[in-house]
Parts: structure tokens; C-alpha cells; sequence
């Protein structure tokens, strides 16, 4: 009796120690599982935990997608030497396990699968699909319990070939019911960092997935992709034929953007406004896809004006600035063609388009002088604008705000007609005259350029080789890959090219890679500097020995004195531009002054 009263207490006692071992467990999974920040971290603790009590090879967490009737391996744990099988087990069919999912929807029985010998469900045709996908990883038996959340299954937790405690289920049941819970919160996490970064009426990126993505790229050495969108007329839509109708035009925005870019890469960054940021991409597919989405857009009447540009930035929001800017050239053609969206635009925007029909922008000309043949051989084209009273406005008073407006091609066009008229009108007293004419970025990045070019070329009847075309503003807004072609083809038609204000922020080395710039023009601000530095007397000499290496001439600008001209000379420059030769004037003037030097 002693005896079995001894084995009687050491039975209970190793039952209590056995109880409080569980328990201990239990509560370090329970506060790895609550106080733990890191879900990951935390769920694999419990599942190494359980690993150990059971002895097994591997334990794991598979979650059900009901949509796509799979079912996808997210947390696994395995014992040293056990292959993980979590990266083949993604896409599981849901009718793999159909059995089991029959057997835990029954909540009743709070079933708990337990397959003692894998091999015997070989020949069993009902298990054949489990046995097919179980054999192959080595199982050899296993324990499945399930998972739900807030009353639905979720999913269900595995642990393969257990040696140990079998019979004891309390740890595995009271775990999964605690890692149900973390998973809860879990998925309430993730549903709701998804709706902060996500636009609630398209399901588009929003705004703060934007800005986050501007932070993650700055700095990358890879070519990015961008286009920006905004919508026409919205405003007049919006009060007009309400709100309703205006989402509806919005979501038609979206169908349009997702047929032709992933939806990954598009942002809505405001009411109107799409911005498509497309990482290391490739240029022609990129220029492809945005040029097809520009065409789209064309064919559901202008719907919403886009631009887009592709390359290399450090801080990708000068990238989207730059398809801003083509955007918004691309809105002014819409709202100049649509008068009835003008209460949509700005005030003074209406004025300087009406100011553009009444022909209010007139050239004049500063003369070009020619140090080896010591004349006057042609003249850059400057714009001056006649005020409804009949003032005369110099282009500091107004280029700005045109600029900002994106209508600068406007400009740049009627210039570059009425020099056209002018070298027809003067072929019978200077025939060789050359004029230069200005074209911003904004202008050269108008799709019709070239078409523009080719009609005001063949309206005017002028020779293209009297016409050299000035780049201006700064070459660092110019991706020099997207410029390449459209020098090219602007070259072929027997027109040079010129790189204006060289030295200066608003031109850069960068543009002497162009094969097609045959002219360099010396900004002011280096020639003042030179007279009475020899380092900057150096620098110019070697700027003007770079060109002609490069079969380039040059043209110093800015020249006021005599002193600078014997300088220039000097220097080895090649032509000079400045008030010594001659300030900016009327062109009858102009042909008064220099038509007879010749």
C-alpha cells in the first residue's frame, strides 16, 4: 500500500510540476504575444515555443483566402535540419485540406485534427489529395488545430511529426485561441494602415503613400518614370453638375489610368490631380505607355490634360514638377480652345491669352557681331509686349507670369514666325542674315513642336539655315536622353542649335554632350568678372578651346566695352553680343543701322 500510495503522490506531483510547466509557457507566450511590437517576432516565439514542448520538426500558420479558395503558409518554424517548406506552400487549394475545413466549421466538437500515420492515407482515394501534398515534405504524422476570427475560419495552426506530450492539448488549443486574437489585431492593423495610404473613392495610392515613396527614391541611382494628370474643367464640373457627376468623371479617369499603367505606380495627390511615379523602368516602355495614355485621354475629349517625363533625379519631386509643368502646358491649349470653362481659369491668364490674338508681342532685335569678319552678321529675337494703352513692356514684366503659366510657346512661336517673315521681307537687301530665336523647355516639350516648326517653315517660305534656336532656362530641366531626338530632327531640317547663358545655373556642361549644339553662348556674368581676373581670363579660354574641340563656336554675351571686345578677341571668342555692339531695337531700325555694313 505504501508503495502505491508513493507512486500514487509521485504521479500527482509529476502531473502538478507537468501543469505548471504548461502554464509557464503559456504565460511567456502570452506576454511575447501581447507587450512584443514586432507580430512577426512574437507569433514565431509561440510557435518555437509549442515546437519544443511537442518535440516536432516544424509548426506553422496557414491562412485561408476565400476569394481565391487558397490557402497560403504566413509563419513557420522549424527544428534544426528540417527544411522550411513556407515558400512552397503560397498557393495552396483550398480542396487540399477540404476534409479538415469540414471537420473545423463543425465548432461544435472544437475539432482537432490529428493524422497519426501520413503513409496510410495513400491508398484512401478521399485523402489522396492530402497524402499528395503531406509525402513529399516528409510529415509523417501531424496535429491541426483551427483558427477563427470573430466566428469564421481563418485559417488553422499545424505542427509536423510531434514526439512528445500528445496527449496533452491544452498549450496547442489555448495558444491558437490567443494567436487568433494577435491575428485579429493583425488584420485590423493592416486593414487600416491599407485605407490611410489608400484614396477611398478610386482604391488609387493617396496622398501619404505619395509622399512616402518621394521619401524611399530620394537619393536611388535608378531612372524613374513620372506623369502628372489633372483633370479639365473640374471646378466648372463640380459646380456646375455637382459633386456626384464630378466623381463620376474621376472614377473614368481611374478606368482610363489602370488600362494603361499599374495601379501600384498611380497616386492621387488631391481632388483633380494623378501622379504616376514608375521606378527603374525602361525608357521606351515608359514612353510608350505614357504616350498611349496620352492618346487615350485625347480620344475621351481632352478629358484631362497629362505630361510626363523620364530620367535620372535624386529627389524624384523635381521629376514630377517637370511633368507639372508639361501638364500644365498641356491645360492651357485645352482651356484657350474652351471658352466655355473660363470662369475655371484665372483672370489674368484670359488677358494674356486675348493680348496673344490681338498680337500684342513684337519682336526686337539685338545685333550679332562676327569678330572674324568685323561686322554685324545677324541678331538674337527678343520679345517686347504693347500694353492695352500702348506702352512698350520689356520681357522682366511679363515673361515670369507666362512662364509660370505655362504659355511661354506661345511667345515662342509668333517670334519665331515673324522672323521667318523677316528674313523673306529682307532676302533682297540681306539675304544671309541669321537670326536666333528662343524656345523654353516648356515649349520644346509641346508634342506638336516639330509640326509647328514644319508649318510656320512652310507658311513663311524662310530658309531654315538662316534660323538658329536658342535653348533656354536651365539644361538640369532637360533630360538630355528625351532632348536627344528632338535636336536631332530639329537639326535635319537645317536649323542649328545654341546653348544659351553657358557658366550660369541656367546652363551646364551637361548640355555640351549634344552632338547637335553647334553654338555656345558665354553668359554675362562670367565676361564682367574676366576683365580684371586672369583666373577668370583662364577659365573663359579654355570654355572657348573646349567648344571648338568640339566643333562649336562661340559667343560671348553681355560685351559693354571696348576693352572687353580686345579681350574676347583675345580669347580666341568667335563672336560677340552686348549694348557695345548694339542694344535690343525695333527691326526697321535694326536694318537701318546694319542693312549697309555688310
Amino acid at each position: 500500500m505504501d508503495i502505491h500510495k508513493n507512486l500514487n503522490q509521485t504521479t500527482e506531483l509529476d502531473s502538478a510540476r507537468n501543469d505548471l510547466s504548461v502554464e509557464k509557457k503559456l504565460l511567456d507566450c502570452i506576454e511575447n504575444l501581447v507587450m512584443n511590437d514586432d507580430f512577426t517576432a512574437a507569433v514565431n516565439s509561440g510557435l518555437t515555443t509549442i515546437l519544443e514542448y511537442y518535440d516536432a520538426d516544424r509548426t506553422y500558420i496557414f491562412e485561408f483566402q476565400w476569394k481565391e479558395n487558397l490557402t497560403r503558409n504566413t509563419y513557420e518554424i522549424c527544428r534544426d535540419g528540417i527544411s522550411p517548406q513556407i515558400e512552397n506552400l503560397q498557393t495552396v487549394p483550398v480542396d487540399v485540406v477540404a476534409r479538415w475545413v469540414d471537420s473545423f466549421e463543425d465548432q461544435e466538437q472544437n475539432t482537432i485534427i490529428f493524422i497519426g500515420d501520413v503513409d496510410a492515407l495513400k491508398d484512401d482515394p478521399t485523402h489522396r489529395l492530402e497524402y499528395d501534398c503531406l509525402h513529399p515534405q516528409g510529415i509523417k504524422s501531424l496535429i491541426a488545430v483551427p483558427i477563427f476570427i470573430n466566428g469564421k475560419l481563418h485559417g488553422f495552426l499545424g505542427i509536423d511529426n510531434p514526439r512528445s506530450h500528445m496527449d496533452a492539448l491544452t498549450l496547442l488549443t489555448q495558444l491558437t485561441y490567443i494567436i487568433a486574437n494577435e491575428l485579429q489585431k493583425r488584420l485590423l492593423t493592416e486593414a487600416l494602415t491599407k485605407k490611410s495610404y489608400q484614396d477611398p473613392l478610386t482604391g488609387l495610392n493617396n496622398r501619404l503613400a505619395y509622399d512616402e515613396m518621394l521619401d524611399h527614391l530620394r537619393g536611388k541611382e535608378f531612372p524613374v518614370g513620372v506623369g502628372f494628370l489633372d483633370i479639365n474643367g473640374m471646378k466648372w464640373i463640380n459646380d456646375t453638375l455637382g459633386h456626384d457627376m464630378g466623381n463620376k468623371v474621376i472614377q473614368k479617369i481611374c478606368t482610363i489610368l489602370n488600362e494603361h499603367i499599374e495601379q501600384q505606380y498611380i497616386y492621387r495627390i488631391s481632388g483633380d490631380e494623378f501622379v504616376m511615379i514608375w521606378p527603374d523602368v525602361d525608357y521606351k516602355v515608359f514612353m510608350s505607355a505614357a504616350k498611349k495614355l496620352e492618346a487615350a485621354l485625347f480620344d475621351e475629349k481632352n478629358i484631362a490634360s497629362f505630361g510626363f517625363v523620364w530620367g535620372k533625379e535624386e529627389d524624384t519631386g523635381i521629376a514630377v514638377r517637370k511633368a507639372e509643368k508639361a501638364m500644365q502646358t498641356a491645360k492651357n491649349k485645352f482651356y484657350a480652345a474652351n471658352a466655355e470653362l473660363k470662369d475655371s481659369r484665372p483672370g489674368y491668364l484670359d488677358a494674356l491669352l486675348q493680348e496673344f490674338r490681338d498680337s500684342t508681342f513684337i519682336p526686337y532685335l539685338q545685333p550679332l557681331y562676327s569678330i572674324q569678319y568685323n561686322r554685324v552678321y545677324g541678331a538674337e529675337v527678343l520679345v517686347r509686349k504693347i500694353d492695352p494703352h500702348g506702352n512698350i513692356q520689356a520681357p522682366v514684366e511679363f515673361i515670369d507670369v507666362m512662364e509660370r503659366e505655362h504659355m511661354i510657346s506661345m511667345v515662342d512661336f509668333t517670334m519665331l514666325r515673324q522672323a521667318c517673315e523677316l528674313i523673306q521681307k529682307w532676302k533682297p537687301v540681306w539675304p544671309d542674315i541669321v537670326l536666333n530665336v528662343n524656345f523654353s523647355r516648356n515649349t520644346l516639350m509641346e508634342p506638336d513642336f516639330l509640326e509647328r516648326i514644319d508649318q510656320i517653315l512652310s507658311e513663311t517660305g524662310a530658309d531654315p539655315a538662316q534660323l538658329i534656336f536658342e535653348i533656354t532656362e536651365s539644361s538640369q530641366n532637360i533630360q538630355l536622353e528625351s532632348l536627344y531626338s528632338l535636336l536631332d530632327e530639329v537639326k535635319q531640317r537645317g536649323i542649328s542649335l545654341a546653348i544659351d547663358d553657358l557658366g550660369t545655373e541656367a546652363s551646364c556642361l551637361e548640355m555640351l554632350y549634344l552632338p547637335q549644339i553647334s553654338v555656345a553662348k558665354i553668359d554675362k556674368g562670367l565676361i564682367d568678372k574676366a576683365e580684371h581676373i586672369d583666373r577668370e581670363q583662364l577659365v573663359i579660354k579654355h570654355v572657348v578651346d573646349l567648344c571648338h574641340d568640339l566643333n562649336m563656336r562661340c559667343v560671348a554675351e553681355g560685351i559693354e566695352t571696348d576693352s572687353q571686345i580686345e579681350l574676347l578677341k583675345k580669347l580666341g571668342c568667335d563672336k560677340l553680343q552686348g549694348y557695345k555692339i548694339g542694344k535690343p531695337m525695333l527691326p526697321e531700325d535694326f536694318l537701318r543701322q546694319f542693312g549697309n555694313n555688310r
